[in-house]
């Protein structure tokens, strides 16, 4: 599976995290209490030391991008995870740019800016779920990336099917949680995104079910021709 874009676009932002953190560390004293979580209200809630604030987001990356690297090795349906590059290497990626994107925010407040990291990362989760959605339709049955049901994995045409659905929904709720935090903030982000989240991952299952019953390659039970 060639994963070189995942390993070459991470390590470049896993190091330009690393080096804001460098770049701002000498100014920030050792004994400095920054803010490190915040409430659905963006008040920050909780404090920690600047090894804290400032390391644990390129930590969380550098973790992050070594699993992505080593499960599609791990996966039975290997031929499969290796079609599924694309969605693999963009996900992966994804993830650790919203990483980076958080550890931005963060780094501006540790230089005493006044961010609201918590209501700014509506915005960065909303444009990961859009290109999780994008490129949900791009994936080959397997069991570390996507819809991942009973039905999804013993049936390729209700893979295909749901993913394509599935990608959609993604796609919708991403934008709609952008929108609803521009319009009414984080309160009103944080209801839409769990809303759509929830709504998403009933319908794709139901959908699963139904594609799989409507598999014309399902081979059918012999039991309902004998009245069981």
């Amino acid at each position: 599976m060639n994963m070189r874009p995942l390993l070459i676009a991470n390590t470049a932002l896993i190091a330009g995290m690393a080096g804001l953190s460098a770049w701002v560390w000498p100014s920030i004293p050792d004994g400095a209490q920054l803010p490190v979580h915040w409430n659905i209200e963006g008040v920050a809630d909780r404090f920690g030391s600047k090894y804290e604030a400032l390391l644990i987001m390129p930590v969380i990356a550098a973790a992050v991008t070594a699993l992505l690297w080593v499960l599609p090795r791990l996966d039975p349906r290997r031929a499969n995870i290796e079609a599924s590059a694309k969605f693999w290497n963009a996900i992966a990626i994804a993830v650790v740019a919203l990483l980076a994107y958080v550890h931005g925010l963060l780094v501006l407040t540790a230089m005493g800016r006044n961010v609201a990291v918590a209501d700014y990362a509506f915005l960065g989760v909303g444009g990961l779920m859009i290109v999780i959605g994008n490129y949900l339709s791009k994936t080959r049955s397997n069991w570390f990336g996507g819809v991942r049901t009973p039905w999804t994995l013993s049936s390729e045409y209700s893979w295909e099917k749901t993913h394509r659905w599935a990608g959609r929904l993604f796609v919708v709720s991403g934008a709609a949680t952008i929108v609803a935090w521009l319009a009414g903030g984080s309160p009103t982000a944080t209801v839409v995104l769990i809303g759509t989240l929830i709504a998403t991952s009933v319908v794709s299952v139901v959908l699963s079910y139904v594609f799989w019953k409507n598999d014309p390659a399902r081979t059918p039970d012999p039991r309902a021709d004998n009245g069981v």
